[in-house]
């Protein structure tokens, strides 16, 4: 019998990476999404070195480029009949504003939309599965969000945090998670957002090498780092259903459940969210095809 069938998106560094050797390693195929194709390719052929007899394939994805997620979702269609477990791993923080291809905030862009359009396209490829998986990387930087005004999820220039920018992309991970799960009522669907702490990662090198290096030396100082591997491993343990699901949705934190928040559960803010994304997605969708 074949393997489960699992996509990472950001696979090629940090988590993303450590979750496709932990899940290649319980004889899983992988599909690898990320944006640097030499980073993709050096990651396919290091799993097949270890794992020969693995099934792994690369696919190019900016998925703050919601034309490149649609391609990106095709291309996969045409090659796999089901997907058995989706992880959401890809995420930026940017520290000055910037905007997507499609003119939406780029962190908001890269860490919500471009996954909420990802598992929409795909959504009859982990319907196909008996038991799908899907995973929403989130953080504990969603905690710096107290309370959300539903029509105004994305920071606007003349505003612009970088902070709450990505705490808000971050809550709407966990958001989404819900939301997700009660659109899938009474399907074998099983949603979790996974929050791994902080991780010792190239996460926000983007930015520059110093500021990157205070972050990480900041939080090595205060004990607070852990490795990629163990978030990989409990990633890929829920991924697979190795872990068990206590719900149909849940949030997970050093491989434990923790409740949500009020704000993260609340139906009406799921609902939002869920209709904004509709809406912006739609739009960018739009403009590109008129102005192709």
């Amino acid at each position: 019998m074949p393997g489960p069938t699992c996509l990472i998106t950001g696979a090629t560094s940090g988590i993303g990476r450590a979750v496709a050797h932990a899940l290649a390693a319980r004889g899983a195929s992988l599909i690898l999404l990320g944006r640097h194709q030499r980073r993709g390719e050096a990651l396919k052929q290091q799993l097949a070195r270890v794992h020969p007899s693995g099934r792994f394939e690369y696919v190019a994805c900016d998925l703050s480029n919601l034309d490149a997620v649609c391609e990106a979702a095709s291309t996969i269609q045409s090659r796999h009949a089901r997907i058995d477990g989706l992880v959401n791993n890809a995420g930026a923080r940017f520290d000055g504003y910037e905007e997507s291809a499609d003119g939406i905030e780029l962190t908001f862009a890269t860490n919500h939309l471009g996954h909420f359009l990802l598992t929409q396209l795909l959504r009859d490829r982990l319907c196909d599965s008996p038991s799908p998986r899907i995973i929403n990387v989130t953080s504990s930087a969603r905690l710096a969000v107290q309370t959300i005004d539903t029509s105004e999820w994305m920071i606007k220039r003349g505003n612009y945090d970088r902070r709450q920018a990505y705490a808000r992309s971050k809550l709407a991970n966990v958001v989404f998670t819900v939301e997700l799960a009660r659109r899938f009522t009474g399907s074998r669907h099983r949603t979790v957002a996974v929050d791994p702490g902080i991780v010792a990662t190239r996460f926000a090198l983007n930015n520059g090498l110093i500021p990157w290096l205070r972050h990480v030396i900041s939080h090595g100082l205060r004990g607070e780092l852990s490795s990629p591997a163990l978030a990989g491993r409990w990633i890929a343990q829920l991924a697979l259903g190795e872990s068990d699901f206590r719900q149909s949705t849940c949030l997970v934190r050093d491989g434990h459940n923790v409740p949500l928040r009020p704000l993260e559960s609340d139906r009406a803010v799921g609902a939002g969210l869920w209709e904004l994304s509709e809406v912006w997605i739609a739009s960018a969708l739009r403009e590109t095809v008129r102005g192709g």
